[in-house]
């Protein structure tokens, strides 16, 4: 297989995973989550106004704990772009303790030696920090000391931040060499010109951000009240708040103290904690050219964000009917099968705080660049005002409802789900009710969407290497 089909896999399941809804199981062993076992989640909020949301698993002596923070890049800064994602990666590189300074090696060192294993990543609309640990009294005491140092005296080593930034911009140059990060770099562009999820990172932005732009957005984001904690392990309930009660009561460093008189100055007046709605720009076809050996071709506009329930469960079966599916999708079945235009052609959407995209996305040869392009929108016009047949709308009702078997049988799957429940504000009993929904959804449910949401004025197309 060629590279280029490599890459094009690689973002077509990664745009699969951040869409993939949240699932309920059936025929789970004792122990785990499934249809007939509710998950049971427990709810409140710490002391300091952290939502809490907790499920009690016995499956494994481990606690899972996610941490997510309304602190992701769509609260960049307009010219510090990358500046969330700095704050994020340099959080774990040293901070104060006691008086002295704890190292990056020393930090390294501390989740070695107490088995914990750790991750941070920073999207859109969130930082999420992802711990598992044994479920020891010592290790979840010392853990919850550390992380409320962590929280409230980093470091920001100035060195360890122009380390950081170097590695970020050749990373970027070398992303801008791939013809698929071309293409979505500038399809988020198109679908959101006057929002902050349409921004993406440059060098001239990376090399803006300070260490002082750090401790400002830091303060000014990183606060108990914007963090949301999702649990799932072999914990009670006492000890789990004892533990999240150590990581949520602190104050911030004295020597953040200065910054605060500057998120009020005028200067700093787009630290911003209210964004801009999203709006529908007209549609238009962008064309860069790229030595690849293939085009590679995406459509996309904002639809859907992820509190608008009533729609999501209709919008799921429509993609799957239109390209979610893989082979025998609408899509496949047009371009590939019956054209032999595409090697591989899908559609998906990301869900958001605000309204997220729906993406479509295939590679061809340069001369079957014109002829493909047609071929999806004719077929994507079709599926708008026809809609899907009955044996279309069943098999796609089958094939979700069938695919939840492995969704929810570890704890790490239960705590992604619980996450999406927790952060994005939706249902406790969203889960249990998950089966129950899709198979509920109707024709008239999937035209519906399909006509208020697929408006071809919005929808905007990148071509990169034609």
């Amino acid at each position: 297989m060629r590279k280029n089909n490599l890459v094009f896999y690689f973002w077509k399941i990664l745009i699969f995973c951040s869409l993939c809804p949240i699932l309920n199981v059936q025929g789970l062993e004792k122990g785990q989550v499934g249809v007939g076992q509710s998950l049971n989640i427990k709810s409140w909020k710490t002391d300091s106004g952290s939502p809490v949301f907790f499920v009690n698993s016995k499956r494994l002596p481990m606690i899972d704990v996610m941490v997510d923070i309304d602190a992701g890049s769509r609260w960049d800064p307009s010219g510090l772009e990358g500046l969330a994602s700095l704050v994020a990666g340099m959080l774990l590189k040293g901070h104060h303790s006691d008086g002295v300074i704890v190292s990056e090696e020393e930090i390294g060192e501390f989740f070695v030696q107490n088995s914990i294993i750790r991750s941070v990543s920073t999207s859109r609309d969130k930082v999420s920090i992802s711990l598992r640990f044994l479920n020891e009294p010592e290790v979840i005491q010392k853990l919850g000391r550390f992380l409320q140092d962590v929280l409230s005296k980093p470091e920001f080593d100035e060195s360890i931040l122009d380390r950081r930034k170097s590695r970020s911009v050749l990373g970027l140059r070398e992303s801008l060499t791939r013809p698929q990060q071309l293409a979505l770099r500038n399809l988020w562009d198109k679908m959101y010109p006057d929002h902050p999820y349409g921004r993406s990172v440059t060098e001239q932005s990376l090399g803006s951000v300070s260490r002082e732009e750090l401790q400002i957005f830091f303060r000014k984001f990183w606060t108990p009240e914007r963090m949301t904690f999702s649990v799932v392990g072999d914990i009670e309930k006492e000890d789990l708040e004892s533990f999240l009660r150590d990581i949520t009561n602190f104050q911030p460093t004295n020597s953040f103290s200065k910054f605060e008189e500057n998120l009020e100055r005028p200067e700093n007046s787009n630290y911003k904690k209210i964004l801009p709605p999203v709006v529908f720009p007209l549609a238009e076809t962008l064309t860069i050219d790229h030595p690849a050996e293939q085009s590679h071709i995406w459509i996309g506009a904002p639809m859907l964000a992820r509190h608008q329930i009533d729609d999501i469960f209709p919008f799921f079966v429509a993609n799957y009917i239109l390209g979610g599916s893989g082979f025998g999708s609408r899509l496949t079945t047009e371009v590939r099968e019956k054209r032999g235009l595409s090697y591989s052609v899908f559609s998906g959407f990301s869900l958001l705080k605000q309204k997220g995209p729906f993406f479509i996305g295939l590679q061809t040869s340069k001369q079957n660049t014109t002829v493909a392009l047609k071929v999806v929108q004719e077929t994507l016009t079709d599926f708008v005002n026809n809609g899907p047949n009955e044996l279309e709308l069943e098999k796609a009702k089958t094939g979700l409802i069938g695919g939840f078997a492995l969704k929810l049988d570890s704890n790490k799957k239960t705590l992604m789900n619980l996450s999406q429940i927790a952060y994005y504000g939706l249902p406790l009993d969203y889960l249990d009710n998950w089966v129950d929904r899709i198979a509920s959804v109707t024709k008239e449910d999937v035209k519906r969407v399909l006509k208020t949401y697929f408006v071809s004025e919005n929808m905007q197309t990148v071509i990169v290497g034609n």
